[in-house]
């Protein structure tokens, strides 16, 4: 049986996320080499795990169903990266913030588009569910209260913690295939 390579995948882009973070938050900008170098490493393992779900699509495409798989994990993506790229033009001079996480952005839509549609019903409204209070009213909220509740570096640092709490929620979310709401 072959293995997939998704979660280690996802545990070296978290790894990444958390260094790029402290890195950022320390300080440091990503005109620094270094840590421009280790950005643009980030993206790569990041945009290679952005990718990791395509034989799942495939097999869904091909079969013409979801077959049981959960539309969790890609929303919950969609949300972070959503996130990510606020976080990047708040905090500004994060290009590459924005680049992988807008690659992000259009990668988990189309995902969850392809899951809509070839779900049943009851997948279709749950996931429309998920997606409207989640990266709507969610996100929503989130920018209007970092908006108008913090100001300056307090705003940056905020919403910075905002968006690591939600990339580990991302590598939580394929555990949702534990506990299917159907």
């Amino acid at each position: 049986q072959k293995q997939s390579l998704a979660p280690l995948l996802y545990e070296v882009r978290i790894h990444l996320t958390v260094i790029h973070l402290c890195i950022t938050m320390g300080g440091l900008s990503m005109e620094h080499p270094w840590a421009f170098a280790f950005g643009l490493l980030g993206n790569v393992i990041s945009f290679s795990s952005l990718l990791a779900p395509i034989p799942t699509f495939y097999r869904i495409f091909k079969s013409k169903s979801t077959e049981g798989f959960q539309s969790v994990p890609y929303v919950v993506a969609l949300f972070s990266a959503m996130l990510w790229i606020f976080y990047a033009l708040v905090k500004t001079g994060e290009g590459l913030l924005i680049s992988i996480n807008a690659a992000g952005c259009v990668i988990e839509t189309v995902y969850i588009v392809m899951y809509l549609v070839y779900a049943d019903r009851k997948a279709k409204i749950f996931t429309a569910k998920i997606v409207v209070l989640l990266n709507i009213a969610g996100f929503g909220l989130i920018f209007l209260l970092t908006l108008f509740a913090f100001h300056g570096e307090t705003r940056v640092v905020s919403l910075g913690w905002i968006c690591v709490g939600f990339s580990v929620c991302v590598f939580v979310a394929p555990l949702s295939i534990i506990v299917s709401p159907f």
